[in-house]
């Protein structure tokens, strides 16, 4: 491989890297944006607001590219202001901790799922077998949140797994309806910017003005970076990775995202749930890294003569 491809290929790596790391950050800064005096409804406001607005500059330069104005408000609908509306709603019960599992781990879950039943694509081997080690570590997770005594975190893990299904049906009519990953991501944002007036008019700045800091910070983090610059980025190392190089990316927002929420927020977890996490990500793991065939193909490859 000639030297100028590997470093544009390293630079395309550190991209994908970096945009994981922006994505996980997101669940600890909307924990803290509600324990600092903002509302769920403050921060779809923010977030639809900035990242609208950037979105909609993305998506004047590239254009629909054919993709109709009702296609794009689904894709609105699934990953736009209501996507992140179930997200923010489920932090008011359930723990950063758990947002940064649950929502990727719903996502690596229901995604096959749905490939399977719209575009007719059955999973593969290592898909298959992911999925069944992610689900037990749902389901643990799940459990323990159950346990805790008088707890309410249950319901924020339903609704993060609400949020991980339409995020992966997002990906999955992206596909069936051949939208590249920017302009459909370009898409939703800027139709979520429907959402500012129809929200001004029948809430008002709510605790907005009370708050500027905290609004300045989440405007700019939500909005202006996980809402679009991180966006930009995963599509771009996407494009350009390829779809199976591509996978081994997402696995790294359930480790960084429980790493920030304790860094930040100083939530601790207990031990089944640990072992519910090491589960989901080594399910997301396993469907990610196991092609079979890959290394007996690679093997026959090297064997023959030069």
């Amino acid at each position: 491989m000639p030297e100028d491809q590997r470093r544009g290929d390293r630079r395309t790596i550190a991209a994908g890297v970096l945009a994981m790391v922006l994505f996980s950050g997101n669940f600890a800064s909307t924990r803290h944006g509600l324990a600092h005096g903002l509302s769920l409804a403050d921060l779809v406001l923010l977030r639809s607001t900035t990242a609208g607005l950037l979105m909609s500059l993305l998506l004047w330069r590239i254009g629909l590219g054919g993709l109709s104005l009702a296609r794009a408000a689904v894709l609105a609908l699934l990953a736009g202001a209501p996507y992140y509306l179930l997200t923010v709603a489920a932090l008011q019960f359930a723990p950063a901790t758990h947002a940064s599992i649950l929502n990727p781990g719903a996502t690596v879950l229901f995604a096959p799922l749905l490939g399977w039943w719209v575009l007719r694509q059955a999973p593969e081997t290592g898909v298959r077998a992911g999925l069944g080690i992610l689900g037990a570590g749902l389901l643990l997770i799940g459990g323990a949140s159950l346990a805790e005594g008088g707890g309410r975190a249950w319901i924020g893990d339903l609704l993060l797994l609400a949020s991980g299904f339409t995020w992966a049906l997002f990906g999955v009519l992206m596909r069936r309806w051949q939208v590249p990953g920017t302009r459909a991501a370009a898409a939703a944002g800027a139709l979520s910017l429907a959402w500012v007036p129809l929200h001004l008019l029948l809430l008002g700045p709510g605790g907005v003005p009370a708050h500027p800091g905290e609004a300045l910070l989440q405007a700019v983090y939500q909005g202006l970076i996980a809402g679009g610059i991180a966006v930009v980025l995963y599509s771009r190392a996407v494009a350009l990775l390829g779809p199976a190089r591509g996978a081994l990316l997402p696995p790294l927002v359930p480790a960084l995202g429980v790493f920030w929420a304790w860094l930040l927020l100083g939530e601790q977890v207990s031990p089944v749930q640990l072992a519910g996490m090491a589960l989901v990500v080594l399910g997301m793991l396993c469907g990610a890294l196991w092609r079979p065939g890959t290394v007996r193909r690679r093997t026959d490859a090297e064997s023959r003569p030069a």
